[in-house]
């Protein structure tokens, strides 16, 4: 309560040094746990999304590794000079 009292009155006081004073467990607080709770989530979020990201990066990577693997294949059963199957496979991956 004292935090929101000294923001809604622009107040320069620090905080934490009136809790010191007060004893106040501060975990116990419902404002602490409210800015946990939502600190929580938020980083479940951003783990979530940079997740999916770095998932989907890695199956392009292995789906156009796949492609070239693929097309070199088909290229060595025709007869295909390795030096222009280097060449073509390099552009892909």
């Amino acid at each position: 309560m004292l935090d929101i009292l000294a923001t809604n009155r622009d107040l320069n006081v620090d905080i934490r040094e009136e809790l010191a004073m007060l004893t106040i467990e501060v975990e116990k607080l419902a404002t602490y746990q409210m800015g946990l709770d939502k600190g929580m989530e938020a980083g479940i979020e951003k783990g979530m999304e940079t997740g999916l990201e770095r998932g989907i990066e890695r199956g392009i990577e292995k789906g156009a590794k796949a492609q070239s693997l693929a097309i070199a294949k088909n290229l060595l059963d025709c007869g295909t000079a390795i030096e222009v199957i280097v060449l073509a496979t390099a552009t892909i991956a």
